[in-house]
């Protein structure tokens, strides 16, 4: 491997997506030139439309402006670069790639928990919405999320599409990020890999900070699966994700096969989440203002 651009120590990017554990990443390398979400609604603005033809690879980048053709980052932490991430590995044959993966069950829930803080937020204060929710999101969902603030109906009807999208990136990552270039490592092992993740970069595994590994935990959470339990839900799970997850995450493949059948109504679990996420949603900005909804 050649050398990165003289005003870097590495070049590195992470491709996993939101909620994957970026946030945690871009603070393990706090010490370095670290980006987190960096220009990212410009980013994936760009990188969806390349996907669906509308830009060229030179037309993306030149989209994105100097954002990427001058990389001013060591670690790059964004959650739209897995859109492109075929285009990074080509115009930067000396970076390398941190692939952070998340189990299918948590992934679809943490996701959602966070839309759901900001379309609560929303009947009470003003809160623009960005390209993240009315594109990205509707992509992701295959446009089966509701965002209207006044809509309580849970949000089980993403979770096809969301298992459908995890499994689809996952195959992706496997055939476009070079082998010998990338590291996945699952967002529950990031302080484990620390010594795995120093030698991708050639940094010192004493300065990445695996402390705090677990930055930006979500306040509230419900787990979808368990909760929306169903015969359907299963068979999508087992066409979409079960291949990827037993591979993968066994662990949590196995817990998912074990999983009792629910102790309480999918919209008594669903009205009770939605009530006690409306108080601490409604209580945090109150305190803190509305940076809190997200």
């Amino acid at each position: 491997m050649g050398a990165h651009p003289p005003w870097l120590r590495f070049q590195a990017y992470l491709v996993g997506l939101p909620k994957t554990g970026s946030t945690s990443v871009a603070t393990m390398f706090g010490r370095y030139r670290t980006g987190h979400e960096w220009q990212l609604m410009e980013l994936v603005e760009a990188g969806m439309a390349r996907q669906s033809g509308a830009l060229s690879d030179d037309e993306f980048l030149a989209a994105v402006g100097p954002r990427l053709t001058a990389p001013s980052l060591e670690m790059d932490s964004a959650t739209g670069h897995h859109l492109y991430a075929d285009v990074l590995r080509d115009r930067f044959p000396n970076a390398v790639f941190v692939h952070t993966v998340r189990d299918v069950r948590s992934w679809t829930s943490s996701l959602l928990d966070m839309v759901l803080r900001k379309r609560i937020a929303r009947a009470s204060i003003e809160l623009p919405y960005s390209s993240w929710e009315t594109d990205y999101l509707a992509l992701m969902t295959e446009g089966t999320y509701d965002l209207r603030p006044e809509c309580v109906d849970d949000d089980s009807a993403a979770l096809p599409a969301l298992m459908r999208y995890w499994a689809e990136h996952m195959r992706q990552m496997a055939e476009v990020l070079p082998a010998e270039r990338t590291l996945r490592v699952r967002t529950d092992q990031l302080a484990r890999r620390a010594p795995a993740l120093a030698r991708l970069t050639g940094v010192s595994v004493q300065i990445l900070r695996t402390d705090l590994s677990h930055a930006n935990q979500a306040p509230r959470s419900l787990d979808r699966f368990a909760t929306f339990d169903s015969p359907a839900l299963r068979a999508a799970y087992d066409r979409h994700c079960g291949a990827i997850m037993a591979e993968v995450f066994p662990e949590a493949h196995e817990r998912w096969q074990a999983q009792p059948p629910p102790t309480q109504s999918p919209q008594d679990a669903w009205a009770a989440y939605h009530v006690d996420l409306t108080r601490w949603v409604d209580e945090a900005i109150a305190q803190h203002g509305p940076t809190v909804a997200r």
